[in-house]
């Protein structure tokens, strides 16, 4: 095309068909002007892959478009040009793509977790690059091939808000780090770097940078993503969580409309997906980025009854139970399951990427759907990545770490260790970790046959959930009774034997065995003339043998102390088991002093039928 010196060309993007036109509107002087224009577009072309007429066409209809004619509320008071606020072709400050502004100098607070395996520093490459305009500490105006600082209308800065970063970036998603096979590898939940989706570019040196999640020239999906963040499909071109497919997570299409949480960018709990509890820039909780720093409340904010089925926060309200809100700041995903951090967190016992719906069923369960992929403890006390039983998420807390439990029962064996209380070694236990040996459980209702499992829950629960015949949250989150018992439970002495006082141990053992003295022949006498609790003399979980010298402990014998006392003859407290359904106790319980009182077959026991029930009527003996 041949130029008069009085022609130049003025550069216009059509909005319909994203193509760059040019016009002869003055001198061919102006010639290097368009000439300018045309190599900065190269480069870019150059640096993201893209058509031309894409990259001018794309970034115009953008708030990134600074220029007088810009969409944006922030724009130049007249300044036409669009690619100058970042590029130009001279006059730069020598970094790709002929970069048009001042480099940041600031020392960046980088972003910082104890579940990150990336080595991160201060930011790199295009990131840098970024964050001269959006950390906000240089003027949108300032650029390096005018002398003069153009003027802008609306402000001169990246408004407050999630786009300025400010030089504080712990609380966005880290960048500038190597992306490599082995972080991949390190991490677990990664996809390899050959695996990304081709829209997740790294950097030439392997590096993941804002670039990666960010186009600056197209606004396609919004925020200027590189990809579709619905159903977490940006997050998890990267992010390989286990369980995550069939997460509740992932798939509920329960609508969000009524929750108070200002955060969430779509319509239901799987539509949002990641976004539900995370926030890739300006978090409040720090490391992982959570929307809330109480971890807890970003549980809460669905499952107070507004977004999902159950109301976690009225169980949590409840006098006992596991309250997280009880403890801030003491939590950590990498913590040892060993060493005492007396807390509770929600993700202590879920991991809410693999949380899946409850499903009730009639038969034993190892673990709940609810517990997929969550550490644990082996009875043995080894750490487990994954725990395959319930006990074993209960021992995190309850075995080795021995955290405290609120108690009013003072043992003969004291023992705060559960790991230790349910070890197959033990003279007894109730059987959680293991099946009982024993066949001397003859009290056990129908559905129960000898060797039945048990779990934590099926004792610690609400008492309003669907084991107790409720329609509650089923797990132990809160109980209107003490212990976090799913059932009423009276360990007070002088207690009026009912089914209600003693309805926990009703729900395994037939009241009517207990009280006809099937297995013990002076059950009754104790328990509804004598009104002692089940619990003066059964430790209802298990009795170690580190702590059982002394007195044998099977039949969960482990004496109250403070009910009963060592025989005012001798000073001794112990029982004796002689065989099956027959024992011999030393001890004094509301003033009368045993000793080596004998009981059962062998000890002068006779059989007796009353009103057709076989009985055993017990002839006491003092050796």
């Amino acid at each position: 095309m041949k130029q008069d010196k009085g022609d130049h060309q003025h550069l216009t993007v059509d909005r319909e068909t994203k193509n760059v036109k040019v016009s002869m509107i003055g001198r061919s002087r102006l010639h290097v002007r368009w000439l300018r224009v045309a190599l900065v577009v190269c480069a870019l072309n150059a640096l993201l892959n893209v058509r031309p007429a894409s990259a001018q066409g794309y970034v115009a209809d953008t708030v990134h478009n600074l220029s007088a004619g810009g969409p944006g509320g922030i724009r130049a008071a007249s300044e036409p040009q669009v690619c100058i606020f970042c590029h130009a072709p001279h006059s730069t400050a020598g970094v790709r793509p002929l970069w048009n502004r001042e480099i940041a100098v600031s020392n960046y607070q980088i972003y910082k977790s104890s579940t990150l395996d990336a080595n991160t520093g201060q930011p790199t490459g295009s990131s840098k690059l970024c964050l001269s305009c959006h950390d906000g500490t240089i003027a949108l105006g300032n650029i390096l091939s005018r002398p003069n600082q153009i003027q802008m209308v609306g402000s001169d800065f990246v408004p407050p808000g999630s786009t300025n970063l400010g030089t504080d970036l712990s609380d966005d998603h880290p960048i500038s780090f190597t992306y490599s096979s082995g972080l991949a590898a390190a991490d677990r939940q990664l996809v390899t770097p050959g695996a990304l989706p081709p829209e997740i570019r790294l950097d030439a040196d392997g590096q993941l940078q804002c670039t990666s999640c960010h186009d600056p020239h197209r606004n396609t999906f919004g925020n200027f993503l590189v990809k579709d963040d619905t159903y977490g499909n940006l997050c998890t071109s990267c992010h390989a969580m286990n369980g995550w497919t069939a997460s509740s997570h992932r798939n509920s299409d329960a609508s969000v409309a009524g929750a108070m949480q200002a955060q969430w960018p779509h319509s239901t709990v799987a539509a949002d997906a990641c976004r539900s509890c995370h926030r890739p820039h300006t978090a409040s909780g720090h490391a992982r980025l959570l929307i809330n720093t109480a971890e807890e409340e970003n549980c809460l904010a669905c499952h107070d009854g507004s977004v999902a089925r159950t109301n976690m926060r009225a169980e949590l309200d409840k006098p006992g139970g596991h309250d997280p809100r009880r403890y801030q700041g003491l939590h950590d995903p990498t913590e040892s399951d060993t060493l005492g951090n007396n807390h509770v967190e929600c993700s202590d016992c879920h991991n809410p990427h693999a949380i899946r719906p409850v499903s009730q069923t009639s038969g034993y369960t190892p673990i709940g759907s609810t517990m997929d992929y969550v550490s644990g403890v082996a009875a043995g006390g080894s750490q487990l990545l994954t725990a395959s039983n319930e006990y074993e998420v209960c021992f995190r807390c309850h075995g080795d770490n021995n955290q405290s439990i609120s108690s009013t029962v003072q043992r003969l064996a004291q023992q705060s260790n559960f790991r230790l209380k349910f070890s197959a070694t033990n003279p007894s236990f109730h059987p959680v970790v293991t099946s009982s040996p024993s066949t001397d459980t003859i009290s056990l209702i129908p559905s129960m046959a000898q060797g039945t499992l048990i779990r934590c829950t099926d004792c610690h629960n609400n008492d309003a959930g669907p084991r107790a015949g409720g329609v509650g949250p089923d797990g132990p989150h809160g109980s209107t009774f003490d212990y976090l018992l799913e059932r009423n439970y009276s360990i007070t002495d002088q207690t009026v034997e009912s089914d209600n006082a003693y309805s926990l141990c009703y729900k395994c053992h037939r009241r009517a065995s207990i009280l006809s003295d099937e297995s013990f022949s002076e059950h009754r006498k104790h328990i509804v003339e004598e009104r002692a609790p089940c619990s003066a003399c059964h430790d209802p979980h298990g009795v170690s043998t580190l702590q059982s010298v002394g007195s044998d402990h099977t039949h969960l014998i482990n004496f109250d102390t403070q009910i009963v006392r060592p025989s005012m003859h001798g000073g001794r407290l112990e029982f004796r088991d002689l065989g099956r359904f027959a024992g011999s106790c030393t001890l004094t319980c509301h003033g009368e002093d045993h000793r080596n009182e004998d009981y059962g077959p062998g000890s002068g026991a006779a059989i007796q039928n009353i009103g057709g029930k076989r009985q055993i009527r017990q002839i006491r003996r003092v050796r």
